[in-house]
């Protein structure tokens, strides 16, 4: 959505012009904070087709454990890693922003990534070779030891635009949507958001606890705050919109208060849109009180 020099210019640049420029003018009008969100490895979303098809020919895809290519950047591939990198820090380094914020940043599933450049370079790391590719690294003896190089082909990312972006911008906030649910991201996507958080690859922490139930939404977040022991901040999300629930201005304002309770240091409402900008932030702006009230308990189940 701007003029980049490292990735190619989605359809809305193309259009409407540079969308981070527009966006830090105008929060910067209103006080507000600009941190920018990026989508990493996953190609799906705005990537254009004819860029999805040059980075598939060369090799550079996920491939699934039976053999299945994906549009999601293999994190292992040296290519890959210096793209995500270049792109973000370019970001840092041509707007006044006030963070990066992480999405995407993980593999799909359990079921990626086993190209061959991934068996290559997992080799190379452990210094011995698969014999049964990919059994052995996806249910068999080698199973943890895959994993464990998973989560390190995320977390090197992390770290590198941490390291990196304040080196630009000594000020700047690194920070991620995470999974809610740990350890067991750890296994699924390779996403270790504990350990970037007491690592200080992060400033702050967004998981993505959209659910509409209530009993799951403070046994998700007492957990988080419990495992980080506030070393960062937590923002956890709300799902008013998303994929796995759909939920009204009364439960929004609900979990809000369940954060509060808890002792989350904010929240974060997923996501904002004219529809739900219309729909929701009149009845949030009206039911909230000021944090350093007490608020009152309040059940949304």
């Amino acid at each position: 959505h701007f003029p980049s020099e490292v990735l190619p210019p989605s359809a809305i640049h193309r259009r409407h012009g540079d969308q981070i420029d527009q966006c830090v003018r105008a929060a910067k009008q209103h006080g507000l904070e600009v941190h920018v969100w990026k989508v990493a490895w996953y190609l799906g979303h705005l990537a254009p087709t004819d860029f999805v098809a040059k980075l598939d020919a060369a090799g550079r895809a996920q491939v699934s454990v039976r053999g299945k290519p994906k549009d999601w950047l293999c994190p292992s591939h040296p290519e890959n890693f210096k793209l995500e990198l270049d792109s973000m820090l370019e970001v840092a380094r041509k707007y006044p922003i006030d963070g990066l914020h992480l999405d995407y940043i993980r593999y799909p599933d359990r079921e990626y990534c086993y190209c061959d450049g991934c068996r290559e370079r997992f080799e190379a790391a452990s210094g011995r070779p698969v014999t049964r590719w990919p059994t052995d690294c996806y249910s068999g003896g080698r199973k943890d030891e895959y994993n464990a190089w998973r989560c390190d082909q995320i977390t090197r990312l992390v770290e590198a635009v941490s390291r990196e972006a304040r080196k630009i911008r000594p000020d700047i906030k690194i920070s991620a949507a995470v999974y809610g649910s740990y350890p067991a991201c750890t296994q699924s996507i390779a996403q270790d958001w504990v350990a970037w958080a007491k690592a200080g690859y992060v400033d702050f922490l967004c998981p993505m606890n959209y659910t509409d139930n209530d009993r799951t939404f403070r046994a998700l977040v007492s957990n988080q705050l419990r495992l980080l022991d506030g070393c960062v901040p937590i923002y956890p999300g709300i799902g008013a919109t998303s994929s796995h629930s759909t939920l009204s201005v009364e439960q929004v304002v609900g979990q809000i208060h369940h954060a509060r309770e808890l002792g989350a240091s904010g929240f974060t409402i997923f996501n904002l849109n004219a529809t739900t900008a219309e729909k929701l932030l009149p009845g949030v702006g009206a039911s909230l009180e000021p944090k350093d009230a007490v608020p009152p308990h309040r059940s949304t189940h």
